[in-house]
């Protein structure tokens, strides 16, 4: 212990000077007896409230979680006490000033009739400074300063441990839709600048007692309690999906994106932070097959779905591996006569025990996991293959043109044009006689790089074509913008049209603005003869349906060519 009474020579109190820390002796009644050079420059102002709490006074200190320290826990009390600290931090701060000193506080009684208690304080903030910095790289995402994902999962097991009532919680997950399309066609930087925006929005709508945090990509969850029911989970979904859907304006364009939400409630059984997000995922998926709402909540049904879909994905994987896939061709026919003149490529999957499965039962996993990629790129070469093989044996049908359907996804792959024309370039197809259907949803931010995309494959000789035109988000007023050849009438449109007078109107309306365009129509969905009589009527070019044929399988489609080849 120190004696202070071998500190009174001016040689010892130079020394003590000169020590990087600030050295405080008090008495026993707290009074001042003895501080170094730093301690008057560290602790200027603050000396007196390191014994005392005065209300009046504008310096504080407070504990390592910016609390102010109770009396018997001020540093001096407690080493007069004879208490001993050891590299306790604590927080120097003032009254209305935002600047806060860090200090690590060390020491303990002083033996002599005089001095009671000695204090040693380092000034620490550069470290803690330090340290901040470190935080939040490690848990705050730097693009939309929200906090990232393990940020999240720390915050939602501190919930978990609380043992907080069943329902009082509930955690939603957020997946953007179309946000890769905005990324692929405008760059990352008009992305990233999206996302920080979105940051900035979400933050300024958050209610209380929720955490929002950006998981990765264009994934974000949420975390909030204090909740009376699930329908306020239901309703603050839907709010954010209000705000997520307001236009961003960004590069000279209105951007538009949307969001697909999950809704797991809890706490309930859970006792881990992932396995929470990881079943409010699985609702956010079962969104994707909902066309009315765009929200999901998660119920104990969902795990079986979401173990199936993760079996179908791998079953769907090895279909592409081992060659399970098929294509049947449905042929496309003049209004006028019914001739055929091509054919539209339509893929199915001959499963090993379930038998041949329609798109509608396979698609949809394939988007969510990817695979429609390597399936699309599948699609395009067999058909472009198994028409050029066809056009060999029945030279009559040169001609005829074979649509295959581009997926959004594949249409943002940067080098799409160079995988078309090498394509081509294999099996010696026609480019002339390829016609893409390219559904609306891609066209939803009219970009220049779209149009500049759409105008390379035009110049190579392909055909490009508007798929269920009406449906999605074109609009009459903008279609001119690109560099299409055909529409193709969803089949919405041709149902009923001979009695519903105003769809008759809007399927008049499209008929003329291709002509007006240039354009040719194709009317899907062709099924009944007053159908036909109606497209007819409006002198609609072509068509397809189940009153020309169905969908077949390329022997089928060899009996028709022969068929065609003997009549000619």
């Amino acid at each position: 212990m120190l004696d202070l009474a071998n500190l009174q020579t001016p040689l010892d109190v130079a020394i003590l000077d000169h020590l990087p820390d600030a050295i405080v002796v008090v008495g026993h009644q707290g009074q001042l007896l003895f501080c170094n050079h730093q301690a008057k420059v560290l602790l200027a102002g603050h000396l007196a409230s390191l014994w005392e709490i005065d209300g009046n006074d504008q310096h504080r200190v407070l504990d390592r979680h910016h609390c102010p320290l109770g009396r018997d826990q001020l540093p001096l009390k407690r080493v007069v006490a004879g208490e001993i600290l050891e590299n306790e931090e604590m927080v120097l701060a003032r009254r209305g000033a935002d600047h806060l000193l860090w200090v690590a506080v060390s020491g303990g009684p002083v033996s002599g009739d005089t001095a009671a208690g000695i204090l040693s304080l380092r000034n620490i903030s550069a470290y803690k400074q330090r340290e901040s910095q470190l935080h939040r790289r490690a848990y705050q995402d730097d693009l939309t300063q929200l906090p990232n994902r393990a940020a999240l999962i720390d915050h939602v097991n501190d919930l978990l441990a609380q043992g907080r009532e069943a329902e009082s919680m509930a955690l939603l997950f957020i997946d953007l839709d179309r946000f890769k399309a905005v990324n692929d066609s405008l760059g990352h930087w008009v992305g990233n600048q999206l996302l920080a925006d979105l940051g900035r929005r979400l933050q300024q709508t958050l209610p209380d007692h929720a955490l929002m945090a950006r998981l990765g990509g264009d994934e974000f969850a949420l975390v909030v309690d204090h909740l009376t029911s699930s329908d306020e989970a239901i309703a603050l979904a839907e709010a954010l999906r209000h705000t997520i859907t307001q236009p961003f304006h960004l590069a000279n364009h209105d951007l538009y994106i949307d969001a697909s939400i999950g809704i797991a409630p809890g706490p309930g059984p859970y006792r881990h932070a992932e396995d929470w997000l990881r079943d409010a995922d699985t609702a956010m998926y079962q969104v994707k097959d909902l066309a009315d709402r765009h929200w999901c909540m998660f119920d104990k049904s969902l795990q079986n779905l979401d173990s199936h879909r993760l079996q179908s994905e791998m079953a769907l994987r090895q279909a592409l591996e081992q060659n399970e896939l098929r294509l049947h061709y449905q042929p496309i026919v003049t209004i006028s006569n019914q001739a055929i003149i091509g054919f539209e490529a339509l893929v199915r999957w001959q499963h090993p025990d379930r038998g041949l499965l329609m798109p509608g039962e396979f698609i949809a996993i394939a988007e969510a996991s990817g695979l429609i990629i390597p399936l699309s790129w599948w699609v395009l070469e067999e058909a472009c293959r198994q028409m050029q093989a066809w056009t060999e044996a029945y030279p009559g049908i040169a001609h005829f043109t074979v649509s295959v359907n581009m997926s959004s996804k594949q249409f943002f792959q940067k080098d799409l044009v160079e995988k078309v024309q090498a394509i081509l370039t294999k099996t010696g197809f026609d480019p002339h006689r390829l016609k893409l259907e390219i559904t609306e949803g891609v066209l939803i931010d009219h970009s220049d790089s779209i149009i500049a995309t759409l105008e390379q494959l035009r110049a190579i000789g392909i055909r490009l074509a508007v798929d269920d035109f009406g449906t999605g988000y074109s609009s009459l007023s903008y279609l001119h913008r690109f560099p299409f050849d055909c529409l193709k009438i969803d089949r919405s449109f041709i149902e009923n049209a001979d009695q519903d007078f105003e769809k008759l109107e809007i399927l008049q309306s499209v008929v003329r603005l291709a002509w007006n365009l240039g354009l040719d129509v194709v009317a899907e969905g062709v099924e009944t003869h007053r159908h036909y009589a109606q497209l007819k009527a409006l002198r609609c070019e072509s068509g397809q349906g189940y009153l020309f044929s169905k969908p077949l399988p390329p022997d089928a489609v060899e009996q028709v060519l022969q068929q065609e080849t003997s009549r000619s």
